[in-house]
């Protein structure tokens, strides 16, 4: 295929060098020639040569097609992030995306200074027919942690109705699905969507997803978390229990459905996720079935450079305390923990000086986490981990693909706790 567009290039440049030939001073003909003859003769070479460019400049666009080289359509599909969203507006082939964040950190209230290169991530798409798709996203983080993030065949019946099978995003919240760093204000991710809804959540499974007018929607069968795994924290609830699609139990399963519409600058959409974590866990009472069920709604409103949106969320774990205990080491997870956030933010340049193409947004974010809502009987509630945040910054986008970001946070607990930090950052999707 290659060789084949390599032939079609350089015949398409030895037909530009023959149409520059045309274009140049002819030699004065000998008198003994027609003078009637010769316009003739140059004008039917000039129109045979342009068919032949337009038929070399198709067939090259053809073949273009075929590698999957042609440039797709920049937009978001089903809730997720426009580069991970490309291969549904490619023709046919492969599409290649990714996005990738730097940050900088200063602990003002204690605790070292850090600074990461968080994320590097590849999309990776491939369209077979118009009906049948691959898509998979890779994630290098910290430099040393590499993992899939998501990869799952779509079956498109039709608007309607669609089915995914793979390695798949848990649909729930803001960000779960559209993550990138452009599309959020902040350095970090809220706390409620980090901890209480563990993001990034994937797990392998199946399901269907559609759209009807302005109804969306999503319904998978998963596999369920893992209640054993040594990886679960007090403070994350169960973001430590999440699999990732990669070798892990499978004694468990689980399932998870969202509705949301969008009319206008009005998005609101909710979903519940109910399955068991125990992945056939056994203590002295038996088999630890671990009985999860988390539920959030959130909503967002876009107008005219204002951006508002709240979210909230609620969940519960039965055999918390089963489940400490069989890890030990004081861990201690909530029987129920609920968290949320409101968040503000307003474009002034897009509103001010819409033609520079430039966005620069001033925003306030609140949340409130409580991941010991309620805690098993025997066990002691932890009040730092009843917390209230407040994050205040600026985000900046010289371009839409490219985000510089700025902001301070402080945290507030229970306990009487207060850590204060400042954070800047960049990120990029393409």
């Amino acid at each position: 295929m290659q060789v084949k567009i390599m032939v079609v290039v350089a015949v398409l440049l030895a037909s530009a060098g023959a149409r520059a030939d045309d274009a140049a001073p002819a030699t004065p003909a000998p008198a003994s020639a027609g003078k009637s003859d010769a316009p003739a003769a140059k004008g039917e070479g000039e129109a045979a040569t342009k068919e032949e460019v337009k038929a070399l400049a198709e067939e090259l666009r053809r073949l273009k097609l075929e590698m999957g080289l042609k440039d797709v359509e920049y937009a978001s599909y089903a809730g997720m992030g426009p580069a991970a969203s490309k291969v549904y507006f490619a023709p046919k082939g492969l599409s290649i995306g990714g996005y990738g964040e730097l940050f900088y950190r200063n602990r003002l209230s204690g605790g070292p200074s850090d600074s990461d290169l968080y994320r590097v991530i590849l999309y990776t798409g491939y369209r077979f027919t118009p009906k049948i798709l691959f898509n998979a996203e890779i994630e290098y983080e910290h430099q040393h942690e590499l993992s899939v993030e998501f990869a799952y065949l779509d079956f498109l019946l039709s608007d309607a109705v669609g089915v995914r099978v793979g390695n798949v995003l848990v649909p729930m919240g803001f960000l779960n699905e559209l993550h990138e760093p452009p599309f959020f204000n902040g350095v970090f991710r809220p706390e409620v969507e980090r901890n209480l809804i563990p993001s990034t959540w994937n797990e392998n499974g199946l399901g269907v997803h559609g759209a009807v007018g302005p109804v969306r929607y999503k319904a998978y069968a998963l596999v369920g978390l893992n209640g054993q795994s040594g990886d679960l924290s007090s403070g994350s609830w169960l973001r430590g229990a999440r699999t990732g699609g990669g070798e892990a139990p499978a004694e468990s399963f689980a399932g998870v459905a969202s509705v949301g519409y969008a009319r206008g600058p009005l998005d609101v959409a909710g979903s519940v996720y109910r399955g068991r974590a125990g992945q056939g866990a056994k203590d002295a009472e038996g088999t630890i079935r671990a009985d999860v069920t988390l539920a959030e709604a959130h909503a967002q409103l876009a107008w005219r450079g204002l951006q508002l949106r709240g979210l909230y969320a609620m969940g519960w774990l039965d055999d918390a305390g089963r489940l400490s205990a069989l890890q030990g080491g004081g861990l201690v997870l909530g029987s129920r923990t609920r968290g949320g956030y409101v968040e503000a933010a307003y474009d002034v340049l897009a509103v001010a000086l819409p033609e520079l193409g430039q966005s620069l947004s001033p925003f306030v974010r609140y949340e409130a986490l409580d991941l010991h809502d309620r805690v098993p009987a025997g066990f002691a509630r932890d009040a730092a981990l009843d917390e209230k945040l407040w994050t205040a910054g600026l985000t900046y986008k010289p371009i839409p693909n490219v985000v510089v970001k700025a902001d301070y946070q402080r945290t507030d607990t229970e306990a009487d706790t207060t850590a204060d930090q400042v954070n800047l950052g960049v990120g990029y999707v393409f």
